[in-house]
């Protein structure tokens, strides 16, 4: 696969509490990509999403080589517990006891599939011929409210608590994650990004400035594009691509 990756403070915040990682094997191909939204503002947000994707980004390998999913899937619920024990405790002793926690999506490329696993209100989408498509649901209150069909999904979009995470690492309970698998085709591209992006473009949007190439600029022009639309908050993409051969 191939990639590129880029963050940005956005137009209103005064640090980029987003961390994020790609992770090479030994040939330099990708085999990882990590990206965190840091909350509890200033240098909570920022110290818990750099020990997030600090954490998780050392056991990448283990996975590729994991004999099986579940032992897979152990390994990063075993680590995910250790890192959130390890932003409770830097809450407790730099911040007072005051909350700070963050977001966290990881794609693992085994074989020929994409494993995901996944916390928060960042995502993980997949462009397959012309198409795209969430694959990652938001741990989010209005996320719920959709499901439950109780509000609409242009009205969660205005709706007072749409930036309410009801899954985090730094929560005392709910912040293990949901996994995902998917087989990687000819031509598809996956995008890993904070929710800095998609609050201010459309799914369609999004598909549109990478399909209208040249894919290695898109991550630029995609934050290009929030920042003209206000940058209300940090924003990160990191762009996976499989070319046909």
């Amino acid at each position: 696969m191939k990639y590129s990756a880029l963050s940005d403070i956005g137009q209103k915040r005064e640090k980029n509490e987003d961390s994020w990682n790609i992770i090479l094997d030994a040939d330099g191909n990708p085999v990882g990509f990590v990206v965190a939204d840091g909350m509890g503002g200033y240098m909570a947000g920022e110290e818990a999403s750099r020990i997030a994707v600090q954490e998780i980004s050392s056991l990448v390998m283990a996975c590729v080589e994991a004999k099986d999913i579940p032992t897979m899937k152990e390994i990063i619920n075993r680590r995910i517990e250790s890192i959130n024990d390890q932003i409770m405790e830097y809450s407790n002793k730099n911040l007072g006891g005051l909350k700070s926690g963050t977001t966290l999506s990881i794609g693992i490329v085994k074989g020929r599939d994409l494993y995901i696993a996944h916390i928060g209100d960042g995502r993980v989408y997949l462009i397959r011929d012309g198409m795209i498509r969430a694959i990652t649901q938001d741990h989010t209150y209005v996320a719920e409210l959709v499901k439950g069909g109780i509000i609409t999904s242009n009205e969660a979009l205005t709706h007072p608590d749409k930036h309410k995470i009801t899954r985090a690492l730094g929560f005392r309970e709910n912040y293990l994650p949901d996994f995902y698998r998917e087989t990687i085709k000819k031509n598809d591209i996956f995008i890993f990004c904070t929710d800095g992006l998609y609050e201010h473009l459309s799914d369609e949007e999004i598909r549109d400035i990478i399909l209208k190439g040249p894919i290695e600029a898109a991550a630029s022009e995609l934050i290009k594009a929030v920042n003209q639309r206000g940058g209300n908050d940090n924003v990160t993409v990191i762009i996976a691509w499989e070319e046909a051969k």
